[in-house]
């Protein structure tokens, strides 16, 4: 093990600054905690509405894939995946009350007043989107607008730029959350990946960080590790916990889109409306990827994909939505973060069925059956890798005492639908745990 060459003392040590490490950072500094945040990418400041710019944000530039060859996008970035993330919202699911005990009822209502979250006014509905809206009801989806993470009095109608972190600040991000942390005594250490927990009888005491500095032991009564679903398990095997990274889901995806002869998706808010089939895991929704992502899904097709990608000339003129799906707790995160992720059966069925509908409505909304075409398969959001009921207990900690998860690795099932919300309202919920409830307990020992 490299020894390091300095030590910090704080109350607790943060890894990672996405939406659950960075409401953690801002719950528990707001509360008097001093926190050290660690985030293995930079602070990225707004510099245009670039795929260069998106890139830079990005793992390995954005070229991540599967030992299967899955593509999945992974942000290293202050803020994370919510910096590039659609600005969608959705409660968390019904069963993590009703199976799993945890009642956050009280922290969701907090996040939708906060922000607050709210589908988009009609004024702000594209000509895209509410194309496809109709053509989905026409045919007897049931497709409607969908809970935003945006603030429409700053929202700009066919701007489309939600990917590359909104100039005018309309879509929320954690980098939100970041600032205010900071403004209340939050370290912020960028470039800083935490590499293990240090622990002492079985409880954390602080973590090993390779920093810019070099190698870096920060000290803390309290470790939270929110780097995410691919970035946390490595941090726990080399802690000893080894079945971390055992089984996840990645909420596959993908694209149908086709030309037209009005303005395109391009121009709309991501995800504006769209319709969740429940009982198949499927979720289907207007969406145009940016060019860059659009080009990597060509490329990837292989022969096929580039000879598509002549129905695509006018981007500007494309209607697209995204097929997401459901998937199984299969594939594994190994030591180095590479991962593997099979792709089954009943995966691929639900996303041939999503297909199917998506083109019905395209061709419904003005798309004709010769210029569709279907993108190949990319991975959304990989989650459960640290599992509630499994690895965790029901306030998130680990087997190591005092050291806790706050991620999408916490989810305990597949779910398949957007998960902030939920990470959101679980950190805010572990925050005062670990504050209030600790107080209380201490207050009740003392004697009189």
């Amino acid at each position: 093990m490299s020894q390091p060459v300095r030590t910090i003392q704080t109350d607790v040590v943060i890894a990672g600054s996405g939406p659950g490490g960075a409401t953690m950072a801002r719950e528990l500094s707001k509360k008097g905690k001093q926190v050290v945040l660690c985030e293995a990418g930079t602070y990225q400041k707004f510099r245009g509405n670039s795929s260069i710019f998106l890139l830079g944000m990005m793992d390995g530039l954005g070229f991540t894939f599967s030992k299967e060859g899955t593509w999945v996008l992974r942000p290293k970035t202050a803020g994370g995946a919510s910096v590039v993330f659609c600005g969608t919202a959705w409660p968390p699911p019904p069963w993590l009350k009703e199976k799993y005990g945890i009642d956050v009822d009280k922290e969701v209502d907090e996040v939708y007043k906060e922000i607050p979250i709210q589908p988009l006014p009609d004024k702000l509905v594209g000509v895209a989107a509410g194309k496809m809206m109709q053509a989905a009801r026409d045919i007897g989806l049931d497709w409607n607008p969908i809970d935003k993470w945006i603030r429409p009095d700053k929202c700009e109608l066919d701007c489309g730029k939600c990917f590359f972190g909104c100039k005018q600040g309309a879509k929320w991000t954690a980098k939100e959350f970041v600032d205010e942390a900071m403004q209340n005594g939050t370290e912020l250490l960028t470039k800083t990946t935490v590499d293990r927990v240090l622990t002492q009888n079985g409880k954390a005491v602080g973590v090993r960080a390779k920093t810019p500095k070099g190698w870096t032991d920060i000290m803390a009564d309290t470790v939270i590790l929110a780097a995410g679903g691919q970035g946390t398990p490595p941090i726990l095997q080399r802690s000893g916990v080894y079945d971390a990274g055992q089984g996840f889901f990645a909420d596959p995806l993908v694209f149908v889109m086709g030309t037209t002869n009005h303005q395109g998706s391009s121009y709309d808010v991501t995800m504006t409306a769209g319709t969740n089939l429940s009982d198949d895991g499927i979720v289907m929704t207007d969406l145009m990827p940016p060019p860059m992502l659009y080009a990597g899904l060509m490329a990837l097709g292989g022969p096929s994909g580039w000879k598509s990608m002549h129905k695509m000339i006018n981007l500007k003129k494309t209607m697209s939505i995204m097929i997401k799906v459901r998937d199984g707790l299969d594939g594994r995160i190994n030591l180095d973060e590479s991962f593997s992720k099979p792709i089954d059966y009943e995966t691929q069925w639900k996303l041939n069925k999503g297909a199917a509908l998506a083109e019905e409505i395209l061709q419904k909304a003005g798309v004709k059956r010769d210029n569709l075409l279907k993108t190949r398969i990319i991975g959304a959001h990989p989650g459960g890798t640290v599992r509630i009921g499994e690895l965790l207990d029901k306030d998130c900690q680990t087997p190591i005492q005092n050291c806790y998860c706050m991620d999408t690795t916490i989810i305990p099932e597949p779910w398949g639908l957007p998960p902030t919300v939920t990470i959101v309202a679980m950190a805010k919920r572990l925050a005062n745990h670990l504050t209030v409830d600790a107080e209380a307990k201490v207050a009740v020992q003392e004697p009189a």
